[in-house]
């Protein structure tokens, strides 16, 4: 898919990573981040998950590749947020790696079968939603509109029209 479909499908992609893995870090005792720094995630997620949603080959590529996207972004959380281990761990560490693997095993589902649901949403919507293809019929015709003669022609018609003699036969031959 490329284009426009592509960037939906990146888009939709990278806030389901950046929320998996915000949420498999806070899960394993990492802070969560602040919304600024997701609105600055956002878009390199964007561009690297259009990247590899299109040249990932086979399931082993794919997963590979984002693998080390989680791996780099539960670093670059981890920088942003030094004091991550003072909040006490839902799971521990090994929990925090654990999440961190489930998230990027969704996001490769994800990944696998996004125009399969981009396609079944579309499909959904269109019965839902009213679509107006052609222009509504006209109730009547529009009115079209007339030129206006300006008035010293009008005048001038007449008066040459009433000067005009018919001439033909004389009426009795």
């Amino acid at each position: 898919m490329n284009g426009v479909g592509a960037g939906v499908r990146g888009s939709a992609l990278a806030l389901l990573s950046a929320l998996l893995t915000a949420t498999g870090h806070a899960a394993g005792g990492g802070a969560l981040p602040d919304l600024a720094l997701l609105v600055v995630l956002l878009p390199l997620l964007c561009g690297v998950l259009v990247t590899v949603a299109e040249r990932a080959s086979g399931l082993v590529g794919l997963l590979g590749a984002l693998a080390a996207g989680q791996l780099a972004l539960h670093h670059l959380l981890e920088l942003l947020h030094p004091a991550h281990a003072d909040t006490p761990a839902l799971l521990g560490p090994s929990g925090m790696w654990a999440m961190h693997g489930a998230a990027t095993l969704v996001v490769a589902a994800a990944v696998r079968h996004a125009d399969t649901a981009i396609a079944a949403v579309h499909a959904a919507l269109a019965r839902v939603l009213p679509r107006r293809t052609a222009p509504p019929p006209a109730r009547r015709p529009l009115p079209a509109p007339v030129p206006a003669a300006p008035a010293a022609g009008l005048a001038l018609a007449g008066a040459l029209a009433a000067t005009q003699v018919r001439r033909g036969p004389p009426v009795g031959c």
